[in-house]
């Protein structure tokens, strides 16, 4: 992993947020990129200063800002690592984000989870859904009241699907620096069709392309996907959660639906990785041979 952009409101309760990303930059050894979105405030046409000027003062004021801000949070962390500051001025905060990555190709992106209290409204509209829809990068959305922990355990939440190989392929990489547990578990509600089987499949397949030895497997009842997600990540005490996002498919009892994102953004308490289709459309399968939970759906 290379290159990782956070983006902020710089706001008081994203502090540890802030923390998370960097310390996680830190030990991914990744450049760290920190993104804050701005917007002009109305300008008196009697205003003295040319508009031009204004805008000069005001992005020089935004981004001492964010630098004082990063300093003031991260205290003596704040020269350890080197942080790359961007302050754009711009009404959507989703085409900040495109912009930015399609000039720095980043690896990951890592947002705060959305807070009614921010100043701005910074998540009004469900940025990590906009971004879904449109980017290839996998996003890390931080609760803002997370405290940073080395990664001991992420949990991958499948549907026996191909891209889902893909993208515990990138998981990998995450999960090595920290010598991390995936586990990677399927939740279903009915036995209306060969689970285990189809578990033991997709485990053949994944262990023929990933050679890291700190994966398990696991198929588990429950009589609803949420709930068996929420027990499970607690028994567990994972640090993270992993999922495909899956909206256009009726796959996963509609686990990655917008609407039950939004609950588990709500209820889940640790950071939340989402990888996309878009991510994994163009890579090639070893064996394209898989029973997708679809075909039994």
């Amino acid at each position: 992993m290379k290159t990782i952009i956070y983006a902020t409101d710089c706001s008081t309760n994203t502090s540890s947020a802030l923390r998370y990303a960097y310390r996680f930059s830190s030990i991914m050894k990744a450049d760290f990129h920190v993104l804050h979105v701005y917007d002009l405030p109305p300008i008196n046409l009697s205003i003295i200063h040319p508009k031009d000027t204004l805008k000069k003062r005001m992005h020089k004021q935004q981004k001492d800002m964010v630098a004082k801000y990063c300093a003031t949070h991260l205290k003596h962390e704040f020269r350890q690592k080197p942080i790359t500051i961007h302050t754009v001025e711009n009404e959507s905060i989703t085409d900040s984000i495109l912009n930015l990555s399609k000039t720095l190709f980043p690896d990951l992106i890592i947002l705060g989870r959305k807070d009614k209290d921010s100043t701005r409204g910074y998540f009004s509209s469900n940025i990590a859904d906009n971004l879904l829809d449109k980017i290839d990068v996998p996003l890390l959305i931080v609760p803002n009241d997370v405290g940073y922990n080395s990664l001991n355990t992420i949990v991958y939440a499948t549907a026996f699907e191909q891209e889902d190989i893909i993208s515990i392929k990138k998981l990998v990489e995450i999960a090595k620096p920290f010598s991390a547990l995936i586990e990677v578990i399927h939740i279903y509600e009915t036995h209306n069709f060969p689970v285990k089987e189809s578990m033991e499949r997709f485990k053949n397949l994944l262990t023929k392309q990933i050679s890291y030895p700190e994966i398990t497997f696991r198929t588990i009842a429950s009589g609803k996907i949420k709930s068996g997600l929420m027990s499970v990540l607690k028994k567990e005490n994972a640090n993270m959660l992993a999922m495909l996002e899956r909206k256009n498919y009726n796959v996963f009892d509609s686990l990655f639906h917008k609407d039950l994102v939004k609950e588990l953004e709500a209820s889940v308490k640790i950071p939340l990785l989402a990888f996309n289709k878009r991510s994994t459309k163009n890579e090639n399968f070893e064996n394209p041979k898989i029973d997708n939970y679809s075909q039994y759906a």
